[in-house]
């Protein structure tokens, strides 16, 4: 059995998050690799079925990162309102050649605030996922990983006024194989309030991007050595 096979045995089955045919999305450029061990970030793009983009904003690269600046993605409700602000970030990932991918991070920041004398339904938080599709005709299965957000959620009265948040997902593919992906992150902020009360949560740079994504190559040749010892283990049992 292939490292490949292996992997649609393991996977999670599932689909990317519905987006409506009304959204519009927007492309930015591709970011390919410049040195002999950088990966390409291909067909980047955005979307939102609630707000007017853009919410993640364009990307700039630093080596294996692909880093995120947004300035309007926030979500606010004010006496008795609720919110949600929801984009979806898209990504192919291309290993360069001679490497697979081994690891796959996702990371961002932000803060949130609270106001007024309410209880637990005036709340703010942040959720997503982070859906990894490998790039194969062979293989139709799709990894998901939940974000954990530290401190988790909801935040909501009458805890603290405000506050901030980091969120990450990791996704490991060390020794499958793999060496392109597309990665769709839907990623969600949601406020609720009551009558005297207001919530607010906002994606924010603080010292460094708000969203991330940071990729480890593996090399190619270290995998293959290690299927090869596997293959000469079963050999010799036989």
């Amino acid at each position: 059995m292939t490292a490949r096979n292996a992997l649609a045995l393991v996977v999670s089955m599932c689909l990317f998050a519905p987006v409506s045919p009304a959204t519009a999305t927007i492309n930015y450029p591709d970011l390919p690799g410049a040195g002999p061990l950088e990966v390409d970030f291909l067909n980047i793009s955005e979307s939102s079925i609630t707000d007017p983009e853009p919410l993640f904003g364009q990307p700039i690269r630093q080596g294996n990162q692909l880093l995120f600046f947004p300035q309007t993605f926030a979500s606010s409700a004010a006496n008795g309102s609720a919110d949600t602000t929801s984009g979806t970030l898209q990504v192919s990932i291309r290993a360069p050649e001679g490497y697979f991918l081994e690891k796959i991070f996702f990371v961002e920041y932000g803060d949130y605030s609270l106001a007024g004398a309410g209880t637990a339904a005036t709340s703010a938080q942040v959720n997503g996922t982070l859906y990894i599709a490998d790039i194969d005709p062979g293989l139709n299965g799709v990894l998901l990983d939940v974000m954990t957000v530290d401190p988790a959620g909801p935040y909501t009265l009458p805890g603290p006024s405000a506050g901030q948040f980091s969120a990450a997902t990791e996704v490991d593919l060390t020794g499958l194989g793999i060496y392109e992906v597309r990665i769709s992150l839907n990623n969600n902020l949601q406020t609720t309030s009551e009558a005297g009360t207001a919530a607010f949560i906002q994606k924010k740079v603080q010292d460094g991007p708000a969203v991330g994504i940071i990729v480890v190559p593996e090399p190619a040749s270290a995998l293959l050595l290690g299927l090869g010892a596997v293959a000469l283990v079963r050999r010799k049992r036989r």
